[in-house]
């Protein structure tokens, strides 16, 4: 049992590191385009799940309607969103990535991945079943 308590606390400390660096990385990577990181989480959302409403966009980034629609704003913009009406419904809209925002999000990720391999090349297979091991672990949290 203190087996997996020690465990679940290393668990917990390498994920908040993850975490850091990620936050980190994500900053450096948005203030590299111009933008803020949450300007980037938002078209993150926008390019994985497609286009949603202001109403679901709040909810997927835990934050006020009112700062979802700065960061709307801003992102219009700057060309890398839209806001499109519905056609059945006009008073429904949905914020919509744009090719240069598609083009951003693609290019972080490809220099994310980038980097990664660069770290994979000097570890043993055995450390890289640990990403095997973490995406598990990760599904069972979510």
């Amino acid at each position: 049992m203190s087996g997996e308590r020690e465990l679940a606390g290393r668990l917990d400390d390498l994920l908040q590191k993850i975490g850091v660096l990620v936050f980190k990385q994500k900053n450096e990577f948005a203030e590299e385009h111009g933008i803020s990181r949450q300007q980037l989480e938002v078209l993150n959302v926008i390019y994985t799940k497609g286009q949603m409403t202001m109403g679901e966009l709040c909810k997927e980034i835990g934050s006020a309607c009112s700062t979802a629609t700065d960061l709307a704003d801003k992102l219009e913009k700057a060309g890398y969103a839209e806001r499109v009406r519905e056609k059945k419904d006009r008073r429904v809209v949905r914020l919509k990535i744009l090719p240069p925002g598609e083009e951003l999000i693609e290019s972080i990720r490809e220099k994310r991945i980038q980097a990664l391999m660069a770290s994979l090349q000097s570890l043993e297979q055995v450390d890289i079943k640990t990403a095997d091991f973490l995406d598990a672990l990760v599904a069972k949290i979510i």
